[in-house]
């Protein structure tokens, strides 16, 4: 067995196309893994808000989504997407996965090209089981298409400042504006290269003067000239929005001495960090300390130019938390969402997968082999938890489960009866599920429309019931859809009569939040 092994290994170095056979059966497992939690959740708001704006043309999109808190690039793929793909949340999540795929080829390559073949399959292996990574790509949000886009932008910055080729700073500046279409923290990406760059540039002894001229050479303009002139047209929009988060960011907690104990631990184990005990904790703090002991070595092992690259991957991995933690200290208010950070978790393996292979070169094959496994069987667990928790909401402590009660309320209806939400909030979530049998709606004359993400709702009338009075004639009976601890769903109006309540349990919580019940509405 040792020597078919040997002979596998040796087959494997002396023969680089191998890498493609490996890139394929890495990407195989994560495709496989995300396609299966894909459509187990229930699509919760921010998905509800993708799928929900995907509706309307090119124009409106940008139009409805310029008064809420991310730029269009996105939900303008997404809608080509759902044309294609349909509209099923299989379908919705999709994307994000071919993204997720994308931007681990990319890593992949970039891994490769930078540290050397062992570094790429170990960067690979991290990403391919990356519990973070798995999750994001099994959402109907932007953050794997960022993640891409990063990767991409990176491998055209390592190429332009190998090459000095035009066609790679033009491209590079391209996706800059792009990763800003498409969500704004890329922008730490961004500034995390202009360090990396400026570093690279600085010498000992260097006047400001001279400095300044070898940074701001004719590509960086031209380059950086190109991502702003495409990025122009929505600049007011983005001040506008960062403006809201900052005046109403009231769904982000605040950052804590535990905040980068618990982007770590979602990072393993996709677990927050008070989650993370016992072994657990054990696996983790020695991990971390392991990387600690051989992250100098592994600096000291790699050439000048891979000494270059490495610290440009350090850059992506940890300037971005850093700044975004930093932007969330008062007097600002906080930003910091892990979410957010997607590039940087991918960055986070491949920094990982160098540091594990280049200084742990003189260690025993089992001290070597260990982090590795642990790594790896970590992800593996917080694989797990990604299946576990879902869309749980950790800022509400409940799992989202609207399919789950519209399904119930399907079960215990005849066709025509409609559902009501009670709010636009839980109708954005609602709506998905609406069929000709049984048609989702909202109430429109006492909601009231603060915020920019219900413009959608507010200028149209899709779904709206905009005369209750005539709408109870023409429909005696329907359920009114909520969420809440009490045994029923409050009536709209006093004299409602109640026919039943369905509810459904969350497994993980033990709680019936989510409830619908069935209601005579005519006073008669």
């Amino acid at each position: 067995m040792k020597k078919l092994i040997t002979s596998l290994a040796t087959f494997i170095k002396t023969h680089p196309k191998t890498d493609i056979a490996i890139l394929i059966a890495g990407l195989a497992i994560f495709a496989t893994v995300a396609l299966i939690n894909a459509p187990r959740a229930s699509i919760w708001f921010d998905e509800a808000f993708s799928s929900y704006i995907i509706q309307f043309n090119f124009w409106d999109i940008a139009r409805y989504t310029a008064n809420d808190v991310h730029p269009p690039f996105y939900y303008w793929l997404l809608k080509i997407w759902s044309s294609l793909f349909g509209t099923t949340e299989l379908a919705y999540r999709s994307l994000s996965i071919v993204f997720g795929a994308a931007a681990i080829a990319v890593g992949f390559f970039l891994s490769r090209k930078l540290f050397g073949r062992k570094v790429a399959w170990l960067a690979l292996a991290f990403m391919a089981v990356s519990p973070m990574l798995i999750r994001y790509s099994d959402e109907a949000r932007m953050y794997t298409l960022a993640t891409l886009i990063v990767m991409a932008a990176t491998y055209l910055l390592v190429k332009a400042e190998e090459t000095n080729a035009k066609k790679f700073w033009i491209w590079f500046g391209v996706l800059v504006s792009l990763g800003m279409w498409t969500h704004y923290f890329t922008a730490l990406v961004w500034v995390a290269h202009l360090v990396w760059h400026s570093a690279k540039v600085w010498q000992k002894g260097m006047k400001f003067k001279e400095f300044r001229k070898k940074l701001f050479t004719k590509q960086f303009i031209t380059t950086y000239g190109i991502a702003i002139g495409l990025y122009v047209p929505w600049l007011p929009f983005m001040a506008y929005q960062l403006g809201i988060v900052q005046g109403a960011g009231f769904w982000i907690g605040p950052v804590s001495v535990d905040t980068p104990n618990n982007y770590l631990t979602n990072y393993f184990y996709y677990l927050e960090h008070d989650q993370v005990q016992s072994w657990l904790a054990v696996a983790m703090m020695f991990v971390v300390v392991a990387t600690l002991i051989a992250l100098p070595k592994a600096y000291k092992a790699l050439s000048n130019s891979q000494k270059r690259s490495f610290l440009l991957i350090g850059a992506i991995t940890w300037l971005p938390p850093i700044l975004l933690f930093a932007a969330s200290m008062p007097p600002l208010r906080s930003s910091f969402v892990e979410r957010y950070l997607i590039p940087s978790v991918l960055a986070l393996s491949i920094f990982l997968a160098v540091t594990l292979v280049k200084g742990t070169s003189s260690w025993r094959p089992f001290w070597r082999a260990l982090p590795v496994v642990l790594v790896i069987g970590m992800m593996i667990f917080g694989i797990t938890n990604v299946f576990k928790y879902g869309n749980y909401n950790k800022n509400s402590n409940y799992h989202i489960l609207t399919r789950q009660v519209i399904e119930k309320i399907r079960d215990a209806s005849p066709a025509g009866v409609p559902i009501v939400a009670e709010s636009p909030w839980l109708f954005y979530e609602t709506v998905p599920y609406t069929t000709d049998e049984n048609p989702i709606y909202f109430i429109d004359e006492n909601t009231k429309y603060i915020y920019g993400s219900l413009d959608m709702l507010k200028y149209n009338d899709m779904h709206k019931i905009k005369d209750f009075d005539a709408f109870k004639k023409q429909h005696p009976v329907l359920w009114y859809v909520g969420s809440t601890e009490n045994e029923d769903v409050a009536p709209y109006e006093n004299f409602w009569k109640k026919i039943e309540t369905v509810s459904v349990k969350d497994e993980l919580t033990g709680k019936t939040i989510y409830k619908a019940t069935a209601y005579k509405v005519t006073e008669e």
